[in-house]
């Protein structure tokens, strides 16, 4: 069973990784050091005021910067190799947030669980959403193998973001809200709506990953 702090982890990641990460941020951070050094500062400070109090903990803290640091390492990884065909592709994508991912599951099993402002249900739930929101929408940006430059889908994230939330708070409304999300991308889709057509599938995996994870 997943820790309960990971989530808070996760939490911190993706916003740190993604909501706090401009286009400019993201384009340039494998190419200038001082633009990596910058998103890597944000990772931190997003770590650390979430896991307030616990964040002043002398041991926590000292967890925090190993983490921060080990994010570095792995982004110093795509940095140096940018112009490698095989660290630009849906796969490394994939792998190099698998490390991330991983490198925060084994902290959150050693991170001292002392006291914190966020509640974990919360932290759950939002992480969630937000993995929905940024994470499984660039990951089929990246495994269409588009040439268009990335732009974030804001409604598509308010979708798929609001899934967790509505699970949590009643699965009935959950499956009646899925269901009609679905269909009614399906109907759009079926009107040629191109962007329509892309988001039905993140849709589809977000609503897979909620059922699966949110249970009350």
């Amino acid at each position: 069973m997943v820790n309960n702090i990971f989530f808070l982890f996760l939490l911190s990641h993706l916003i740190g990784d993604y909501v706090f990460q401009t286009s400019y941020i993201a384009k340039y951070k494998v190419s200038k050091l001082s633009v990596l050094l910058l998103h890597i500062f944000i990772i931190f400070i997003s770590m650390f005021l979430l896991f307030l109090p616990s964040s002043l903990n002398l041991y926590n803290l000292l967890l925090l910067v190993i983490l921060t640091f080990v994010h570095l390492l792995i982004d110093i990884l795509k940095y140096k190799n940018r112009d490698k065909k095989m660290f630009n592709t849906s796969e490394y994508y994939v792998l190099d947030q698998f490390m991330h991912f991983s490198s925060l599951m084994i902290v959150s099993l050693i991170y001292n669980q002392t006291e914190f402002f966020i509640n974990f249900d919360l932290a759950k739930v939002i992480s969630l959403g937000l993995f929905n929101a940024y994470f499984i929408g660039l990951l089929f940006y990246m495994f269409k193998g588009s040439k268009k430059a990335y732009k974030r889908d804001y409604l598509g994230y308010l979708l798929r973001f609001s899934l967790p939330i509505i699970k949590y708070y009643s699965n009935t409304f959950f499956l009646i809200f899925s269901l009609i999300f679905v269909l009614t991308t399906i109907y759009l889709a079926k009107k040629n709506e191109e962007s329509i057509k892309i988001e039905l599938g993140p849709l589809a995996m977000s609503v897979i990953i909620t059922y699966l994870s949110i249970w009350r």
